[in-house]
């Protein structure tokens, strides 16, 4: 019985190792999709629209469609 004490502790050893590894990778996989804070997600949207409103490019492309005679405000042909 003596002799066999090593080999089976090594083998436990050896399971033991091999569930951390399984444990381990499984945990990597569900945290692979990172999640952003929501202060980002919100600093984020107050940027955009800040930038959005700066810029003019949208304002003048609005102006162009209804002197051109497109969209809900279009003046109608007779």
């Amino acid at each position: 019985m003596n002799a066999l004490v090593p080999y089976l502790a090594a083998l436990h050893q050896q399971d033991l190792l091999e569930q951390a590894e399984l444990r381990r990778r499984s945990k990597r996989s569900t945290d692979s999709q990172p999640s952003i804070p929501a202060w980002r997600r919100t600093l984020g949207g107050l940027l955009a629209s800040a930038a959005r409103s700066l810029d003019p490019s949208d304002e003048r492309t609005s102006e162009t469609a209804i002197v051109a005679g497109r969209g809900a405000n279009a003046l109608p042909t007779c």
